[in-house]
């Protein structure tokens, strides 16, 4: 039996998946920009004129009169703005720090977003020059094997306000689709201004190259560090996600894995976009439960009679949440996914000595490779630290710790700007349904992960036969309570 959750980093990530305040807002007003000339579009007052100076750079004068514009309220970075696309929404993080706008009314397949992150230089560990910044987000499209078909495209020097920014970028197959003519455009360039890294990223799907840069080219044409301007807004409520985490108990080499094994960890896992909030719900795997068109029985055996599809609608009637999307993994996609995220710190509340599991740990802080990580998943011959039961209940919330860890820790500058190439390594390890749009929803918030923002709890259970069964039985009442409580977070 195996406990895999690493998979949680990537809600992420992916998770993965990030709680800050986020509001979402309506750009009215953009213009739509060439390579030699941007022009707005009829309703806009502003005007920006695009002159090349020499070959490869292209300098951008701009004359705004500053309307419609976002602009960043931060108390420690200089604060900048930008005009949005017309039509786009905007997600903000809440002072600037992490801004998602994308194209809600992309057609098929299509889906075009940008990404802007600032993070203090002194965050950036190793990666002091320019070069090492651009080749660290390089380096994740370069290791890409050649199935997935990564091409740079042409690099391209601006200058805009005084601001020089060189844009650098890939075309390349996501493996969130299956369709190999589907076209992924990623752009990344960056300013540095007192002691801060202004990122920016446009990141595209159904998208062609040159399309692409147009609109990168004309967004960062209205990005300035002029705060004086006002912000006009129309804010909307913004929605939750509920993603279920599933760790199973088959690897490659036995029957079952993500299409039909028993899942040994189930967590759900709940993300309130606009309070910021976020709420981790683990649900011990012999939970004895209403299995739908299907006798009552142990939870983990939804997924081994009917797949992803049964378990998610077994979880659904469980909790009267409307489940977004899954994750799974399972025990050898756990160990190489925690190793590739350079292991996990986490706090050890009990000393462990269990030959079963292989888990061999003393009280207090670790930080685990990935056998270390799934021997501590693992264990359930334990007495518990005193917040939980004993046996699989301390497992269980073990298992949660490493999720809301892998969230808080691994959200690195490093790892932002490598997204969504480093979605394509992470889907090595797991799998989801997940869509491109589902990961962009959760950008504004990566990077920004506290411990204390995430809750963790587990439905009111304890063990008790169910005939011959040794199960798990819940309180109806109060489960109820809890999940209505989420709810309305």
């Amino acid at each position: 039996m195996k406990l895999n959750k690493s998979i949680a980093f990537f809600l992420i990530i992916v998770l993965i998946s990030s709680l800050t305040l986020i509001s979402v807002s309506s750009c009215s007003e953009n213009g739509d920009s060439g390579n030699s000339t941007v022009q707005q579009s009829p309703d806009s007052v502003a005007q920006t004129s695009v002159e090349t100076t020499a070959p490869g750079t292209t300098a951008v004068a701009t004359t705004e009169e500053k309307k419609n514009y976002y602009v960043s309220s931060s108390e420690e970075f200089l604060n900048y703005s930008f005009i949005c696309p017309d039509g786009w929404q905007l997600f903000d993080s809440g002072d600037g720090s992490r801004i998602l706008i994308n194209n809600p009314d992309g057609t098929g397949n299509k889906t075009e977003s940008i990404y802007v992150i600032v993070e203090p230089l002194e965050k950036l560990g190793e990666l002091k020059a320019d070069e090492q910044i651009y080749n660290s987000y390089s380096q994740y499209w370069k290791d890409m094997p050649k199935e997935e078909k990564s091409v740079t495209l042409e690099d391209e020097d601006i200058s805009v306000n005084g601001n020089n920014f060189t844009l650098i970028g890939y075309e390349y197959k996501s493996l969130l689709n299956n369709d190999e003519n589907i076209k992924n455009i990623d752009y990344f360039t960056f300013v540095k201004k007192d002691k801060y890294i202004y990122a920016v990223k446009y990141m595209g799907q159904n998208t062609e190259a040159l399309e692409a840069k147009k609109t990168i080219i004309n967004f960062i044409s209205t990005f300035t560090f002029d705060d004086k301007v006002e912000k006009q807004k129309e804010k909307d409520k913004n929605s939750s996600m509920n993603i279920l985490i599933l760790g199973d108990d088959s690897a490659f080499d036995r029957p079952g894995g993500r299409v039909s094994g028993r899942t040994d960890i189930i967590i759900i896992f709940h993300i309130n976009l606009d309070s910021g909030k976020g709420t981790v719900v683990t649900i011990p795997r012999d939970t004895w439960v209403s299995i739908p068109g299907h006798d009552d029985g142990k939870i983990n055996g939804a997924h081994a009679i009917g797949g992803n599809e049964l378990t998610i609608q077994t979880i659904e009637e469980l909790s009267g949440l409307k489940i977004d999307s899954y994750i799974i993994t399972d025990f050898d996609g756990f160990k190489p996914l925690i190793d590739f995220l350079g292991g996990v710190t986490i706090e050890v509340g009990e000393d462990l000595a269990d030959g079963f599991s292989g888990c061999f740990l003393t009280k207090g802080v670790h930080h685990l490779n990935g056998e270390q990580a799934l021997a501590l998943c693992r264990n359930r011959h334990r007495n518990g630290d005193g917040t939980t039961q004993s046996g699989a209940f301390a497992r269980e919330r073990e298992a949660a710790k490493v999720v809301t860890a892998l969230l808080e820790q691994k959200s690195t500058f490093e790892r932002l700007i490598a997204l969504p190439a480093l979605v394509n390594f992470l889907l090595k390890y797991t799998w989801t349904d997940m869509q491109f749009k589902d990961i962009l929803r959760l950008l504004p918030v990566l990077g920004k992960v506290k411990a204390g923002d995430i809750e963790i709890t587990g439905i009111p259970s304890w063990p008790q036969a169910v005939g011959k069964a040794s199960a798990v039985v819940y309180d109806k009442e109060a489960t109820q309570e809890l999940f209505d409580q989420i709810k309305n977070q």
